[in-house]
């Protein structure tokens, strides 16, 4: 993997990637054959030619194969840096032809630059009613930082409320989520608490039973946007909060 110098485009920062088709070859033929058993008009499932799959299908082929990238260059890229993602990575310019190098742009918010408190003196006391909640509160008292207005709307839109103003209750809400989320995210960094795609596919699995869903619906809805990574990051907060519950309840 071959990764571009980072440029700014306002509060984000922008990195080109190129990775060898050697490289990406096994998820290419991983996505082809999954994507070989699902009915395509005209074909029995299972009995679709390859070539027909690349073909009518070139376009979901090329967002799969970035999308499972973009989990490798979170690893290697932010981890050569030093840089880490504040939330959802934007996936962009992508370039794909059989062959030859597969090529795409990430867009990304950084991590705010803060320090985290002593993590085992919160002390949450096991007759605690809510700890989950008191332990979150602790958190946000014990930290400062400045969150850029951009990542406060990114959440406000994620609800479709694009028309909050800053200094409305709203807003207050939607930055005290953004500030709680990018604390969690800091601490699974630097503890190495990581959630990997088999715990995404089982909560999938549970929300579409929950849901009456089938799976395959609702793994496609989550991954027509960023539902899949903020599922993830969901996960990630869950993990991050039953370890820190563990450390500091006595």
């Amino acid at each position: 993997m071959k990764v571009g110098e980072l440029r700014s485009d306002g509060d984000y920062s922008i990195m080109a990637v190129e990775i060898s088709w050697e490289e990406i070859a096994p998820d290419y033929r991983d996505i082809i054959a999954e994507y070989a058993k699902r009915p395509i008009a005209g074909f029995r499932a299972g009995k679709v030619p390859t070539h027909i799959v690349e073909k009518r299908l070139h376009k979901q082929i090329a967002e799969d194969l970035s999308r499972r990238w973009a989990q490798h260059f979170k690893r290697e890229a932010f981890g050569q840096s030093g840089l880490q993602p504040a939330g959802p990575l934007e996936i962009f310019d992508i370039e794909y032809t059989i062959g030859r190098p597969f090529r795409f742009s990430v867009r990304f918010l950084a991590l705010p630059d803060f320090d985290l408190p002593d993590l085992p003196s919160l002390r949450i006391p096991v007759e605690s009613e809510d700890p989950l909640s008191e332990l979150s509160y602790r958190l946000l008292e014990g930290v400062s930082m400045r969150l850029p207005d951009t990542m406060v709307r990114s959440e406000l839109a994620v609800d479709g409320n694009y028309d909050v103003k800053p200094g409305s209750e709203e807003w207050a809400a939607a930055a005290e989520r953004v500030k709680l989320m990018l604390i969690l995210k800091k601490i699974a960094h630097r503890e190495g608490i990581e959630v990997d795609e088999s715990d995404v596919e089982s909560r999938i699995r549970e929300k579409a039973s929950e849901f009456g869903t089938p799976v395959e619906m609702l793994r496609d809805q989550l991954e027509q946007g960023d539902g899949r990574d903020r599922l993830r990051e969901m996960l990630i907060a869950e993990n991050v909060l039953g370890y820190l519950l563990e450390i500091n309840q006595r």
